[in-house]
C-alpha cells in the first residue's frame, strides 16, 4: 500500500515540475509574440480608449463573485399572501428605522421558513429601494457555501447598484486585483466598509442561511469580522438569518456585536399564529391540487376543516412539514384522497407530531413510495442514486448522475419516480435535480433517523463511488479538448463558454472540479483504498494535463493545487492507517 502511495505522489511531483516548465515556455512565446505584433503597445505610445463602463465591469470582474447568489436567482419561493405577516411587519419596521440596531438576526430551526422570509423580505426592500445587495448561502452549492466569496459577492453587487459606490471600489481593484483573495478581515474593510463610509449610502444587505457555509471556527468567522465595523456604518442594516447553532450564537453575542443586533426567534413565535398561516398554506396548495386534478372525484371543499385541523396540527409549526406533506399528498401516481388519509387517519395518532417528526415522515414517504418492491437491487439503486444526489458539491441533472454512475437515464427517472415530495426532479434530463430541503439528506445519513438500511446512506462509500465514478469520466479528457490554436490567450477565444459546453460534458466537467474532494471523503480502509490509489495514479500517468487545460479555460486554476491538496489529505490518512499495527 505505501508502495502505490508514493508512486501517486511521485507522480504528482512529476506533473508540477512538468507544468511549471511548460508555464515558462509560455511565457517567453508570449513575449516575443507581444513584442513582433504590438511594439508601440509596449512601449506604452499605444492608448487605447474602450468605453468606461465597459473597462469598469472588467474590473469588477476580478471581484469573482457568485453571480447566482443573489435573491434575483429565485432558489426560493416568496411566503404565500396572506402569510407570515407580522413576522414580515417586525424586520420592514426594522429597516425603515433608521434608529434601530444595525443587524437583524432571524434565528429558526431547521424548517421553519427563514429563507422564505428572507426572499420575501428581499423583494420587499426591492421594491421601495433599499436593497444594496444579497448573498444567499447554501450547502449544494460549493461557490455560496464558501465565506470568502461572500463579502466580494456583496461588493460587486453593491458597485452595479451605486455609481458611487463604484467610483470608490475601482481604485481599491486597481491597487490590488487579488483583493477578493485577501482575509475575510481586509475583504470587509477595503470592498464594504471604506466605499459605503466615504458615499454615506444608505441600504439593506442580505445573508441568508449562514450556517450553510463551511467554518471552522468557534465563533462564525463573518460575524466576528462584522462586530468589528458595524459601528462605522450606522446608515447600513444588516438582515442575516441562520440556525442557533453554537458557532452562530457564539458570533451574536460577541461583546463588539451584541449591542448591534436585534434577535428575532422565528421557531418562538406564537404557534398559534404560525399554524393559521400553515393551515392557510396547505389549503391553498391542496385547492389549487384538486382543481388540477380533473381525475379525481373529491367533494367540495376539498380538503374539509377536519382534515386540514389535523393537517397543520401534524405539522407542528414546520413549514417544510407541512410543504412535504402537499407533496406527498399531490403525487400524479396515486388518488388524493388516499394519499391524504394516509396522513390524518387515524385522526388521534401523534406519530408525525413534534419537531422531530420530519424523520417519521420522510420514513413515510419512501416507505409508501417502494412498498411493492422487494427486489434488493432496486433498493441498491435506489441508494446509487440518492447517494450522488444527496452528496454532489453542486447540485447534478439525471443525464450527469448517469454518467457518473454509468447507468441509464431511464434507471434513474424510474428509481426516483415516487420522490416528487422530497426531490425536485425535471422533466427535462439535463436540469439539475435538487433536494427541497436539507433536512432530507441529514436524515439518509444520520443512522439514528433513517435506521432502515434498504434507504440510509453510507456517506464515505458513496463519496467512493462518485470518486472512482469521476476518474473514470476523466479517462475520457483528450489533450487540447476545445480545439484551441497554439498558444491561445483563454481571454481572446470569443466563444470559449460554448466550445466548452459542446467539447466538455457536464458530469465531465463536474468530475474535473470535484473528483479529489469526494476522494478525501472516501474511505481509507478497506477495497476502496486501493481501488482509488489505481484510478488515481492511471489519471496523474494519461490525464492529468488535459486535466489542468479544462480547469484553466473554466478559469479554476487554483482549483488544481485544492484537489491536489485533498487526494494528499486523504492518501495521509491512509497511509496513517496502513502503517498502524493490525
Amino acid at each position: 500500500m505505501r508502495h502505490e502511495i508514493h508512486r501517486v505522489s511521485c507522480l504528482m511531483f512529476w506533473i508540477d515540475i512538468h507544468t511549471t516548465k511548460h508555464l515558462r515556455e509560455y511565457k517567453k512565446h508570449q513575449k516575443r509574440h507581444c513584442k513582433a505584433i504590438f511594439p508601440d503597445f509596449l512601449r506604452g505610445d499605444l492608448k487605447l480608449k474602450p468605453s468606461q463602463e465597459a473597462a469598469d465591469l472588467e474590473l469588477l470582474g476580478k471581484l469573482d463573485p457568485v453571480h447566482n447568489a443573489g435573491h434575483q436567482a429565485g432558489h426560493h419561493d416568496v411566503c404565500l399572501r396572506g402569510t407570515r405577516e407580522s413576522v414580515l411587519g417586525g424586520i420592514m419596521r426594522w429597516a425603515k428605522d433608521p434608529q434601530d440596531r444595525y443587524v437583524f438576526w432571524l434565528n429558526g430551526l431547521a424548517g421553519t421558513g427563514k429563507s422564505t422570509i428572507a426572499q420575501t423580505f428581499s423583494e420587499m426592500v426591492v421594491k421601495n429601494g433599499t436593497l444594496g445587495a444579497s448573498f444567499f448561502c447554501s450547502r449544494d452549492y460549493l461557490d455560496r457555501k464558501e465565506l470568502k466569496n461572500i463579502f466580494p459577492t456583496l461588493a460587486y453587487q453593491l458597485a452595479c447598484r451605486y455609481p458611487a459606490f463604484r467610483n470608490q471600489i475601482i481604485p481599491v481593484i486597481k491597487k490590488d486585483p487579488s483583493v477578493a483573495r485577501n482575509s475575510l478581515i481586509s475583504q470587509l474593510k477595503d470592498l464594504i466598509v471604506d466605499p459605503l463610509c466615504s458615499t454615506g449610502i444608505s441600504c439593506v444587505i442580505v445573508v441568508d442561511a449562514l450556517d450553510e457555509c463551511v467554518d471552522d471556527q468557534p465563533a462564525s468567522a463573518i460575524l466576528s469580522v462584522l462586530g468589528r465595523f458595524v459601528k462605522q456604518m450606522p446608515s447600513v442594516k444588516f438582515f442575516i438569518t441562520g440556525r442557533p447553532e453554537p458557532r452562530i450564537r457564539t458570533g451574536f453575542r460577541l461583546p463588539l456585536l451584541e449591542p448591534f443586533t436585534q434577535i428575532f426567534l422565528l421557531h418562538k413565535v406564537e404557534l398559534s399564529s404560525v399554524d393559521e398561516d400553515i393551515r392557510l398554506y396547505l389549503q391553498e396548495k391542496l385547492t389549487a391540487v384538486a382543481k388540477r386534478r380533473s381525475d379525481s372525484d373529491l367533494p367540495d371543499p376539498w380538503p374539509c376543516d377536519k382534515d386540514l385541523m389535523a393537517l397543520t396540527k401534524k405539522s407542528s409549526g414546520l413549514f417544510i412539514f407541512a410543504s412535504t406533506l402537499a407533496r406527498f399528498i399531490e403525487s400524479e401516481h396515486h388518488e388524493l384522497h388516499k394519499r391524504l388519509q394516509l396522513i390524518v387517519t387515524p385522526p388521534d395518532s401523534t406519530v408525525h407530531e413534534g419537531r422531530a417528526g420530519i424523520d417519521p415522515l420522510y420514513t413515510q414517504v419512501l416507505m409508501h413510495a417502494f412498498s411493492d418492491v422487494e427486489e434488493t437491487t432496486v433498493f441498491a439503486n435506489l441508494r446509487r442514486v440518492l447517494g450522488v444526489v444527496i452528496l454532489a458539491f453542486n447540485p447534478l441533472s439525471r443525464a450527469q448522475v448517469a454518467n457518473i454512475l454509468n447507468i441509464n437515464t431511464t434507471l434513474i427517472k424510474t428509481t426516483l419516480r415516487q420522490l416528487h415530495s422530497v426531490l425536485l426532479i425535471p422533466t427535462i434530463e439535463t436540469e439539475e435535480i435538487r433536494v427541497f430541503h436539507k433536512s432530507f439528506p441529514d436524515f439518509l445519513q444520520d443512522p439514528n433517523g433513517c435506521s432502515d438500511p434498504k434507504f440510509a446512506i453510507d456517506s464515505p462509500v458513496h463519496h467512493g463511488n462518485m470518486a472512482l465514478g469521476c476518474l473514470e469520466l476523466l479517462e475520457k479528457l483528450d489533450p487540447n479538448p476545445c480545439s484551441l490554436a497554439a498558444y491561445a490567450m483563454n481571454r481572446d477565444v470569443v466563444d470559449l463558454p460554448k466550445r466548452l459546453e459542446d467539447k466538455v460534458e457536464g458530469a465531465l466537467r463536474y468530475a474535473c472540479g470535484y473528483w479529489a474532494m469526494h476522494t478525501r471523503a472516501s474511505p481509507t480502509t478497506g477495497d476502496y483504498t486501493i481501488r482509488l490509489i489505481a484510478s488515481a495514479t492511471e489519471f496523474f500517468r494519461h490525464n492529468a494535463l488535459p486535466w489542468i487545460e479544462v480547469m484553466s479555460l473554466e478559469s479554476r486554476l487554483e482549483g488544481v493545487i485544492h484537489n491536489i491538496n485533498n487526494l494528499f489529505d486523504w492518501l495521509d490518512k491512509v497511509c496513517r492507517f496502513d502503517c498502524k499495527p493490525h
